[in-house]
């Protein structure tokens, strides 16, 4: 998936940030509802940069979650309907974190720099 740079802003923020207070319930989800509850964490977590920021919610959630499941932090199973159903795996997911705040040059470039790096990364990108 091709992030615009407004969206790479909002997944990096999100991955540097906000991610690291993720827990989800142990139930196993559908993938539309788990991508429901990534994008309002991602929609919440973004407001206070704007509306801009905030309207990227969506396909930076999305991302997200694409790529956490690749990297396992969410098992899969078959649904008896079709499908798959999907279980937050804690440990899996920290570590697959850990391996996204380290090669994202964005969360790099923001490490040591405080909030105001955020605010301002996004104030350029949407004009505020």
């Amino acid at each position: 998936m091709s992030l615009s740079e407004i969206e790479q802003t909002a997944f990096a923020y999100y991955v540097a940030v906000p991610a690291n207070d993720v827990n989800i319930a142990g139930r196993y989800f559908p993938y539309k509802e788990l991508a429901l509850i990534l994008e309002d964490k991602f929609s919440m977590a973004t407001r206070k940069f704007g509306p801009k920021a905030r309207a990227t919610a969506t396909t930076a959630s999305k991302a997200f979650l694409d790529t956490m499941l690749e990297q396992g932090a969410w098992s899969t199973k078959p649904n008896e309907f079709g499908g798959e159903m999907h279980q937050f795996q804690p440990d899996v997911y920290r570590a697959a974190l850990r391996e996204l705040q380290a090669s994202d040059p964005i969360v790099r470039a923001s490490q040591g720099q405080g909030p105001e790096f955020w605010v301002d990364k996004f104030a350029a990108l949407t004009g505020a």
